[in-house]
């Protein structure tokens, strides 16, 4: 049964900015959001979170990255990480194309491509570090890198700095991930998606740092993202893991980064505002427990399929 707050008819004002949140080079939106949230049918799209969306949409306040001036290089050192973008950080594809570099977390093989200015190591493909260290960026200013200590998180599991990452892995949006050779096309593998390079607050990209968006399932976002949470950029067809939100299903909601694991901010037509929605399977009820509940193909062509079986969300 829906919480009886929902029945009732309330207006709610919440800044709407439909975009997405991989942003091409031109700087125009895809069709939808995020790396593109598309706009749902008959619905308004909340605000995306400022890291991953194709326009950078303006973030809540409780979803700002702290705003500080980008960090000093940290230099060489096991303890020194990146500065973390941040669930809202935003997401700007610098290219388009095929993604030359895939993430190598073997020991190096011949000759290492380091990243300028530093010229310590290589971030993509890894190479010029010991055997447990990572390349990472470490300055989000000028992109000189360095050699970290690597941790044994792997892909998609919560992180808050890389030394928790397995090597090879960076932490971005509160998840251990790949970095990638080229932004704005594909990384290499199946567990992953597009090649994207985050932004900080000013909308500024930092050199050498582009990292792969992680496939999950945004039903069931454990086994790709342990415990965090797996968004669904409808415009182009893209899922990532991200630091979940506190919100539950049919709490309102002003963007993609504050509902819980299985839930995705929404339009909500019983509340007249956006809410937290739970994610169903097309044609099967059980997915909708709650009383004048329906899973409503909200998404249409840019819904996400899961092993041949089409989603849509409760409401």
């Amino acid at each position: 049964m829906r919480p009886l707050a929902c029945l009732s008819v309330r207006v709610c004002v919440v800044s709407l900015v439909v975009g997405g949140v991989f942003a091409c080079a031109e700087g125009t939106a895809p069709d939808d959001v995020g790396a593109g949230l598309s706009t749902p049918k008959t619905t308004k799209e909340p605000t995306e979170p400022e890291g991953e969306s194709v326009t950078v949409p303006a973030t809540p306040d409780e979803e700002e990255a702290d705003g500080s001036a980008p960090a000093k290089d940290a230099g060489k050192s096991d303890a020194s990480t990146p500065v973390d973008a941040g669930a809202d950080a935003a997401v700007v594809v610098v290219d388009a194309g095929t993604d030359s570099g895939s993430v190598v977390v073997t020991p190096d093989a011949g000759a290492c491509t380091k990243a300028p200015p530093s010229n310590v190591c290589g971030v993509a493909p890894q190479c010029g570090c010991a055997a447990n260290e990572t390349c990472d960026v470490t300055n989000t200013s000028t992109g000189a890198v360095s050699c970290v200590l690597a941790g044994g998180g792997p892909q998609g599991s919560v992180c808050t700095t890389s030394n928790q990452c397995a090597k090879g892995l960076t932490c971005q949006f509160g998840a251990c991930r790949p970095y990638c050779g080229n932004a704005g096309g594909l990384c290499t593998g199946a567990t992953v998606g597009i090649c994207y390079a985050p932004a900080n607050s000013s909308g500024a990209t930092t050199p050498n740092l582009a990292v792969c968006s992680i496939k999950c399932d945004p039903r069931n976002p454990s086994g790709a993202c342990a415990s965090n949470t797996c968004l669904w950029f409808a415009g182009d067809q893209q899922s990532d893991c991200n630091t979940p939100g506190a919100k539950t299903v049919y709490q309102s909601c002003s963007s993609l980064v504050d509902c819980a694991p299985g839930l995705q901010c929404a339009f909500d037509p019983l509340s007249l505002g956006n809410a937290c929605l739970r994610w169903c399977r097309l044609g099967v009820s059980s997915d909708c427990p709650g009383l004048f509940e329906s899973c409503d193909d909200v998404y249409g062509a840019n819904a996400p399929v899961v092993g041949g079986q089409k989603y849509g969300l409760c409401r």
